[in-house]
């Protein structure tokens, strides 16, 4: 898991290419399902659904420089493809996802992400179910991400697992969570990357209680583990403990949505630094109005690492999406979201936001055309740290199920 500020090192293509909300912290495997979607096809039992997205716009501030900034066309390419075999109401299989961009006025700024899973999901019983995932990362953080002046490469390894044990429609339901990432940099090992390196093991479990038909209770306690690699980032070893009350609801079939509060401790190993308290917070709220037209509304505070400037973050962001089919062909999507970063034990402060907005079109049913702006600002008390960025772009969207097989 990259930290939370590489999220603004946006890669541009990706971020008009598809709209995701935010979802809960636990996974919800009272629905386990097979990753067929539009576009899958079944060859021999398999389903297969793969995707190509293009994109070809102008980055105002490929570097997200404050000063002598870089401005650049740039070609975008995300392919992904889901190989899944279901077999008795179970789940198996592997996922691809990559994102390459290409930039003619500033080559050292070029890149490919790529993202391995490996997935099974399984219902054991009426009672008992379990996902487990496997995952394998190779990105990258843009410059000035992490304040260093060329882009830097990073990979994690991962497994993460969850069981889920109650009835569907129970009065109460229990879930536990666990995983464990290892995040290690690839490039400017002896420059600075190396004191990000981390180990994070977490475990959490949650009792749903149904007070209603529609909605449930929530008891959440969580407990996770970093351990940095270097001997100069030792410090930072911590342990967190929150506890989180909260709701989940479908109040009718429009709205749909959940709200949990709480307090979230951190201590650190080796007791150099203060231990650092406070409240968190998620929520995702899903209003369709109409079932051509959808919101989302989503807030959350929480504490992030960070590894540079100071002992760790609280991170505190809202942010609102709204998808809009207005002639069953012509489709919209706003999104705006605002943020704030503060760095504890130190003086940095970073506060962000976004705005985007994207109109596609079918041209045919395997392909859609768009067109699409984003801006994104990052105002900061740090020397250096403070950049505006903005792209427009035209995308071209494709299932190619529907055009190869």
């Amino acid at each position: 898991m990259s930290p939370k500020l590489s999220k603004v090192s946006i890669a541009v293509a990706c971020t008009f290419l598809s709209v995701v909300a935010n979802a809960e912290d636990m996974r919800d495997l009272r629905d386990l399902k097979g990753a067929g979607g539009a576009g899958m096809v079944n060859v021999g039992g398999f389903e297969i659904t793969p995707k190509l997205d293009l994109a070809l716009g102008n980055n105002s501030n490929v570097g997200q420089q404050t000063v002598n900034q870089t401005s650049s066309s740039y070609v975008s390419l995300v392919p992904s493809v889901v190989v899944n075999l279901p077999s008795h109401g179970n789940s198996y299989g592997v996922k691809y996802n990559g994102s390459y961009s290409y930039y003619s006025a500033s080559k050292q700024d070029d890149f490919g992400n790529h993202n391995f899973d490996a997935y099974a999901n399984n219902i054991w019983s009426d009672r008992f179910k379990s996902a487990v995932n496997l995952d394998y990362v190779l990105g990258h953080d843009a410059r000035n991400t992490l304040m260093f002046a060329s882009k830097e490469l990073w990979h994690t390894t991962g497994v993460k697992g969850a069981v889920d044990y109650g009835r569907d429609g129970a009065i109460g339901q229990f879930q536990l969570a666990a995983g464990q990432l290892s995040k290690r940099y690839d490039t400017n090992v002896s420059g600075g990357t190396q004191t990000y390196n981390y180990d994070r093991n977490d475990l959490t479990g949650a009792f749903f209680y149904r007070v209603a038909p529609a909605t449930q209770m929530i008891l959440e306690a969580g407990n996770t583990n970093f351990n940095y690699v270097d001997a100069a980032s030792k410090r930072l070893d911590s342990k967190e403990m929150r506890y989180l009350l909260g709701v989940k609801w479908e109040a009718t079939a429009k709205t749909t949505g959940y709200l949990k509060l709480g307090r979230q401790n951190k201590t650190f190993n080796l007791g150099l630094l203060p231990t650092g308290k406070g409240n968190v917070w998620s929520t995702v709220v899903a209003w369709a109005p109409k079932e051509y037209s959808k919101v989302n509304f989503s807030l959350s505070q929480g504490f992030n690492e960070y590894g540079g400037v100071g002992s760790f973050i609280v991170s505190r962001d809202a942010g609102v999406s709204w998808t809009h089919n207005w002639t069953g062909m012509l489709t919209s999507v706003f999104t705006a979201g605002d943020g704030q970063d503060k760095f504890q034990n130190a003086t940095r402060v970073d506060k962000r936001q976004t705005y985007s907005a994207n109109v596609s079109y079918p041209v045919f049913g395997w392909l859609r055309v768009g067109v699409g702006f984003q801006n994104v600002n990052r105002n900061s008390n740090f020397a250096g740290a403070s950049y505006n960025q903005s792209s427009v772009m035209m995308t071209l969207n494709s299932a190619l199920s529907e055009n190869v097989f």
